[in-house]
C-alpha cells in the first residue's frame, strides 16, 4: 500500500496532537484506532523519522535563520518537508 498526501498530512497532525500537554487519553485511543490502518502507519512512521531527523540537526549559524523562517517548520512545515516522502 502506498501512503497518500492526506495520511501525511494527518499524521503530522498526529504527531503534533501527541505532543500537546492537553493530549489524554481518549487521544491516544483515537490515534491507535487511525494507526492501525498499515498505509497510516506507514505514513505516521515517515513522518515521525523526518520529524527526529529536524530535531538531532545542530542549531543553524544565525544567517540560515531568514531560510529556516521562509519552512516554517512546525505542523504544516513538516508536512511540506514529509510530503516529500510521498514521491
Amino acid at each position: 500500500m502506498t501512503r497518500t498526501e492526506d495520511d501525511v498530512r494527518e499524521a503530522a497532525a498526529w504527531l503534533e496532537r501527541l505532543r500537546s500537554p492537553q493530549a489524554g487519553d481518549g487521544d491516544r485511543e483515537e490515534f491507535e484506532t487511525w494507526v492501525a490502518h498499515p498505509r497510516r502507519r506507514d505514513a505516521f512512521e515517515a513522518v515521525a523519522a523526518v520529524d527526529a531527523e529536524i530535531a538531532s540537526w545542530d542549531p543553524p549559524s544565525p544567517s540560515a535563520w531568514p531560510i529556516l523562517g521562509a519552512l516554517a517548520l512546525g505542523a504544516g512545515g513538516l508536512v511540506a518537508v514529509a510530503g516529500m516522502l510521498i514521491h
